[in-house]
């Protein structure tokens, strides 16, 4: 077992930060994973997955675990409508998702190149395209650092919520992901297409698949008609340095919504799902606006200040030219969070792990 000291991460965080760690190792699988852990538990640990979602801003002073576990089979419990997979936490979320479609199942389609691995894209919570990685998790495999047992998660054990989850909070450190059983339809007859941008450039995805395919769809032409979209909406990591979206959409209450639109006339919102609600409120009280609009609104596409910009393509994109600092990063997206407060009363929740 290969353990690295002082070694630079540039090249495992999608926002090619260059910081360094006390210490660095690879686990490929769950018995090297317990032995690291039970060889250096005076150490602070930070797991990384892809790296595409979290942006470093000071050298890490403790171990760095890069998880790695590879691995996906259909387990044979089945019945006449879906099929459960179960994939190792270092896999790939992308290449998942491509093995689901060439397998035709469906329920992932969607989610596409979302960068990263399927232990991180459970952590987050991830969507889009109308699809939701909680409709499809059946459980999650994890291993407690502490007392050093497996267990066995459903995922209402998990507390999901908007782009949350105990995973990114209270199980920080605590518990690492090591395995997920997905539960994936066999058939794509239900397919998500209802995503919309109303007053936006690229429409909707079934505009998209209508200007290559013809029904009836197949998850094929539905995870191509994704790919198109977000092709033209993101940039690339081989181009730049980033992490795709940087601040989630912000949730506000129906008399912000209205209020807000007085400002921007257009402005779209979405219905909200998987959040916890104060004693009293209720769900349709509140919507989702998207924060790109706000940040277009003000300017901020395509705008830059020495190594740190904002996509010219979405201005919900932070990018780099590769030779930003994380501080230089975290202090362009303050003033981006600022003017936005400032201008519309709305205060922007960073997407990205910040880790100081």
């Amino acid at each position: 077992m290969q353990i690295k000291k002082n070694v630079s991460i540039k090249n495992l965080n999608t926002f090619c930060v260059d910081v360094k760690t006390k210490y660095f190792v690879q686990v490929e699988t769950v018995e090297k994973l317990k032995k690291v852990l039970r060889n250096y538990k005076d150490e602070k640990i930070f797991i990384l997955g892809g790296g595409s979602n979290t942006l470093f801003v000071n050298d890490w002073d403790g171990l760095m675990l890069k998880i790695d576990i590879k691995g996906k089979k259909v387990k044979k419990k089945e019945d006449e409508n879906y099929v459960y997979v179960e994939c190792n936490s270092g896999e790939l979320w992308d290449d998942f998702v491509h093995w689901t479609v060439e397998n035709n199942y469906a329920g992932i389609e969607n989610m596409v190149m979302i960068p990263g691995t399927v232990g991180g894209a459970v952590a987050q919570n991830i969507a889009a395209y109308g699809q939701n990685i909680t409709d499809v998790l059946f459980e999650i495999v994890v291993w407690n650092i502490k007392n050093e047992k497996e267990r066995i998660l459903k995922p209402e054990n998990c507390n999901f919520a908007y782009r949350s989850s105990n995973f990114k909070h209270e199980w920080k450190n605590k518990y690492i992901i090591t395995k997920v059983i997905f539960k994936l339809k066999k058939e794509s007859g239900d397919l998500e297409l209802s995503y919309h941008e109303r007053a936006g450039r690229y429409g909707s995805l079934l505009e998209e698949l209508q200007t290559f395919a013809k029904e009836p769809y197949s998850l094929k032409d539905v995870l191509r008609a994704v790919k198109n979209q977000r092709e033209k909406r993101l940039p690339s990591v081989d181009m730049c340095g980033t992490c795709g979206s940087f601040f989630q959409n912000p949730v506000v209450s129906l008399k912000k919504f209205k209020e807000l639109q007085r400002k921007i006339p257009d402005l779209q919102s979405y219905p909200v799902e998987g959040l916890n609600y104060e004693k009293g409120e209720k769900q349709e009280e509140f919507v989702k606006i998207p924060a790109g609009r706000l940040l277009d609104e003000l300017g901020w596409k395509g705008s830059w200040d020495g190594n740190v910009g904002v996509s010219e393509k979405h201005a919900l994109c932070v990018v780099t030219n590769k030779k930003a600092k994380g501080k230089d990063v975290l202090k362009f997206t303050r003033k981006m969070k600022k003017s936005v407060k400032e201008s519309y009363g709305v205060e922007l929740v960073e997407e990205v792990n910040i880790v100081l």
